[in-house]
């Protein structure tokens, strides 16, 4: 895509795989084709513009499912009640049209993923079959350095190319970077943007980026993360949290079961998400706590926990 901003960095303890000697606090950050290297006073913690639906609208993404754990697709506006810091609040736009999809696919290159590429590369590869229409995905990944190809396409040939060529194993598994990183690349995209991040595991803040920061960001700028377990043990409390803080969710991948149906499942999920909107109480600018309910007590309801209102004026 002309014009993206693609950040890549160097963590300490982790070479990247350039021609000449790189510093490690330094970032790199790639432009099309072109490559600048700038000091280490860019973070990828830093603050982007926020996102908000409007100066007196929210706009939120909700996923249903029922008892038996299948996706609930034939619902209407009279079925879903939104809880504003515990007070009800109408809700003023409805959609349960087929939601097209923009995201990044995050993949994990750390050293234990060294003996599964085969493995990854074809959950990358199920994920972009799944994509139809409109839909737009980039690939990026964080292992030796966190990358993401400036390449947001529909054009599935593209995507399969990134994941045959550009995916590189070794260096740390930085999952809080990885998913930042994939932020910082759909910053300037509009509606739903998404970060699907596959790994199997995480780490430890560095430069401020961690799983509190992934969710203040997520909740400010309005970003959906979801997580794809790819180790048998699954992944971590902190990992589904940040997935769940922002109305995402996650996916943990058994020995025995079908790769494929577990990456289209979040294809579908993300397909199949109800639009939602409402006017906040008050225009403070602060965050304020969310919950979503279901008419139908048996259903339940999968949506952002948070939102940040406009503040006055803006």
């Amino acid at each position: 895509m002309a014009g993206a901003v693609i950040v890549a960095a160097s963590y300490p303890g982790l070479t990247c795989p350039t021609s000449s000697a790189h510093d490690a606090q330094k970032v790199k950050v790639w432009l099309g084709f072109g490559l600048v290297c700038v000091a280490a006073g860019l973070s990828l913690g830093a603050q982007q513009p926020v996102f908000r639906s409007g100066v007196d609208s929210v706009a939120i993404w909700v996923t249903v499912n029922g008892p038996d754990g299948r996706l609930v697709l034939d619902l209407e506006r009279d079925d879903f009640r939104i809880v504003d810091d515990g007070v009800p609040a109408p809700v003023t736009t409805f959609s349960n049209e087929i939601q097209t999809i923009t995201a990044v696919l995050m993949m994990d290159m750390s050293p234990s993923m060294q003996g599964r590429m085969r493995w990854m590369r074809e959950a990358g590869g199920h994920f972009v079959d799944a994509l139809a229409g409109a839909d737009r995905a980039a690939i990026g990944s964080f292992g030796f350095e966190i990358a993401v190809n400036p390449n947001l396409t529909g054009d599935k040939s593209v995507l399969y190319r990134v994941l045959r060529e550009e995916l590189w194993p070794g260096g740390g598994s930085w999952v809080w970077q990885g998913i930042d990183a994939g932020m910082t690349a759909l910053a300037q995209e509009k509606g739903r943007r998404v970060v699907v991040a596959v790994t199997d595991g995480d780490n430890v803040s560095w430069d401020g980026v961690d799983d509190g920061h992934l969710k203040r960001r997520g909740t400010a700028e309005g970003f959906v993360v979801y997580a794809v377990s790819a180790d048998r043990h699954g992944l971590s409390g902190a990992i589904k949290d940040v997935a769940l803080e922002t109305g995402g969710g996650f996916v943990e991948i058994g020995d025995d079961e079908d790769l494929s149906a577990a990456m289209v499942r979040v294809v579908e999920e993300l397909r199949h998400q109800y639009l939602l909107g409402f006017a906040p109480r008050v225009l403070d600018g602060k965050p304020h706590k969310l919950s979503i309910q279901m008419r139908d007590s048996r259903l339940k309801a999968r949506g952002p926990r948070s939102y940040v209102a406009a503040a006055k004026g803006q």
